[in-house]
């Protein structure tokens, strides 16, 4: 029953050891918010010896944003990031969180209730130690919850102040002047945003800026720089059309601006109380030009400062609430700004900003599958426009013979045998045909009989003197044995062969046995499969890709699975319909010995060698060439 108690009362033993009067003057402070805000962080990290403390601040919708550190050179460790945000979004909005950190000792994550520094944000602090905070957990998130009430009490003050020096204005409007109301501001503000919004170049705006700036505070001086990476570039100054951007003056204003912009945040000199920033550049601009105030404010657009804004007095101070219109104007003015300055720019460089955002984005810790998937089309764009590739002419083949042998009938007659058919392999000398020969067995006899007749009729006639019959019985035994001989003549070719070895490749004649023939009739056509060379057919399209010497493969129809090398020898000049295209008859001879199961008339398919082609061209050739032929590009 008395631990929790007494570990209570040890953490705020530890916090009164600690700095417990800055705890008591923060309590009661009434002055600006970013002094609160700094001073408030630098107590939490004192009081725990915490090794960096970070105010964080998140809208609806909206990434956590460090807003302050403390100290404010703490270095960052690998990790803490990542650590961070995994550890605040677990936070509960009421309920302090303590855990382990992964590099080292512990942290301390708490939301701050009703204390906000813009519509619909939330802060939070963090604090990250290098060793442990010498407290029980219990204690810790007690004491954590008594701090995190500060803030808030702070907030009622302010708005406190703020609407009892909105009645005092009302009441009395010439003592208020110097206290106007942020209503009214915001009006003028609003006037100002207007006016502007009219300009319609760069320049122009920036100029009619820094003079109502001018008139505005009463300043003596208002510039403004534009960041052209990695430098701020004086661009306008308050009633000044021309001035010298290489002058000392010039120079050292711009290091004045860069710092600001550098530090992100709003440089006052004299600095304030309390302040860390780094105001080197100002001093040594304000010195040199006997100016007694100088503030400068960044342009910021989202995490980005677009430029930097810069306002001078030679008598008077900045007051909390000049500069807290001035971070006002800033976040309304620097939108216009930057698309009128984008949009003034020559295209190069608005092709160079956006090549370089979107490298900015490319190289950002986000949307990794998208990327991935980005690189890879390039990758593969990359490859399909460099990457060589072997590109082929398709082409349809026949076998041809050279030698190509008719065997026609000898003679009139019929058809008595065949002993061969169509795909057959023939010798030299063998049987393939045989007509019916019996008719000219009788004509022979006849022939036979006549010659032996006219013989003994002219050998009569002699004996008995009448040499003109004996002269005319001579002739018609000269007929006779002329006759005798055509008959011998086909009897001896009734008998077709082979003249050499080949292959029957037509003459389907068993189906026709015994069927009349007519002399000259193609009886069989033969075929050498030894001289064998291909006929090609190449589309017009492709004609101009092959030339002579071209070498390629090809494969026949029944089997597709075999390879063989050809190389074309003769394309014919002119083209030749064939199945309703026009194609070129091509020659091309078998690099490799011809197989024994070729014969003259196989189809198949061959691929001729044109050269390495772009792997894109090789894929889209084809439908190119149709849309420039269907819309005659």
């Amino acid at each position: 029953m008395g631990a929790e108690p007494k570990q209570a009362n040890m953490a705020k033993a530890a916090v009164a050891s600690g700095d417990a009067a800055a705890w008591a003057e923060l309590a009661a402070f009434d002055g600006p918010a970013q002094s609160f805000w700094e001073q408030y962080i630098r107590s939490v990290g004192q009081s725990l010896h915490a090794r960096r403390v970070l105010l964080l601040a998140s809208g609806v919708g909206q990434p956590w944003q460090a807003l302050a550190q403390w100290p404010a050179n703490a270095p960052e460790l690998a990790g803490d990031g990542e650590g961070i945000l995994q550890l605040i979004s677990r936070v509960a909005p009421e309920q302090p969180m303590v855990e382990d950190f992964p590099q080292g000792g512990q942290v301390l994550a708490m939301h701050l209730p009703q204390a906000s520094v813009g519509p619909n944000q939330v802060l939070a602090v963090v604090a990250l130690h290098a060793a442990y905070f010498g407290l029980a957990a219990t204690a810790l998130l007690a004491w954590a919850t008594q701090v995190s009430a500060l803030p808030a009490l702070h907030a009622r003050r302010s708005a406190a102040r703020d609407s009892a020096a909105s009645h005092a204005a009302v009441a009395d409007p010439d003592a208020a002047m110097a206290h106007e109301p942020h209503a009214e501001r915001l009006y003028q503000i609003l006037q100002l945003s207007i006016q502007l919004s009219r300009q319609e170049r760069f320049l122009q705006m920036a100029f009619e800026l820094c003079n109502a700036l001018a008139v505005r505070f009463n300043c003596d001086r208002v510039s403004l720089g534009w960041v052209h990476s990695p430098y701020v570039r004086l661009t306008a100054i308050s009633h000044v059309e021309k001035f010298d951007p290489q002058s000392t003056v010039s120079r050292a204003l711009e290091g004045a601006m860069e710092e600001a912009a550098d530090q992100s945040g709003a440089l006052v000199y004299p600095a304030q109380p309390g302040s860390r920033h780094v105001h080197r550049a100002h001093e040594s601009y304000a010195l040199m030009q006997g100016v007694a105030a100088v503030v400068s404010v960044p342009l910021h657009d989202g995490n980005e400062v677009k430029g930097v804004l810069c306002l001078e007095k030679r008598q008077g101070i900045w007051s909390d609430d000049e500069l807290w219109e001035l971070r006002l104007i800033a976040q309304v003015t620097v939108q216009p700004l930057a698309n009128l300055q984008a949009r003034d720019r020559w295209w190069g460089d608005r092709a160079w900003e956006s090549i370089r955002r979107w490298a900015d984005q490319a190289l950002s810790p986000r949307h990794n599958g998208w990327k991935l998937a980005g690189i890879a089309g390039l990758v593969a764009l990359l490859m399909l426009i460099f990457l060589p590739w072997a590109y082929r002419v398709d082409a349809t083949l026949t076998l041809r013979s050279k030698d190509l042998l008719f065997m026609p009938a000898p003679f009139d007659g019929y058809l008595r045998q065949v002993h061969v058919e169509i795909g057959d392999k023939v010798q030299a000398g063998q049987v393939l045909v045989q007509l019916d020969t019996r008719d000219l067995v009788l004509e022979e006899s006849m022939a036979e009989a006549d010659v032996l007749r006219y013989s003994r009729e002219s050998e009569k006639s002699q004996a008995t003197r009448q040499l003109a019959e004996m002269q005319i019985n001579l002739a018609r035994g000269v007929q006779s044995a002329s006759r005798l001989a055509l008959i011998r003549h086909q009897l001896h070719h009734a008998t077709v062969t082979a003249p050499r070895d080949g292959v029957v490749v037509e003459g389907e004649l068993k189906k026709n046995l015994g069927a009349p023939l007519r002399k000259g009739d193609l009886l069989l056509k033969l075929a050498q499969t030894d001289d064998t060379y291909l006929e090609l057919e190449i589309d017009q399209v492709d004609v101009h890709e092959v030339k002579v010497g071209s070498r390629g493969e090809f494969a026949l129809v029944g089997r597709p699975d075999q390879r063989f090398a050809t190389q074309i020898d003769r394309i014919d000049p002119a083209s030749t319909l064939r199945e309703g295209r026009n194609v070129y008859l091509a020659r091309a001879k078998v690099l490799a010995g011809i197989p024994v199961w070729w014969r003259p008339g196989m189809g198949g398919t061959a691929r001729i060698d044109a050269g390495d082609r772009p792997l894109i061209w090789v894929l889209t050739h084809r439908t190119v060439r149709f849309l420039r032929e269907l819309f005659w590009l």
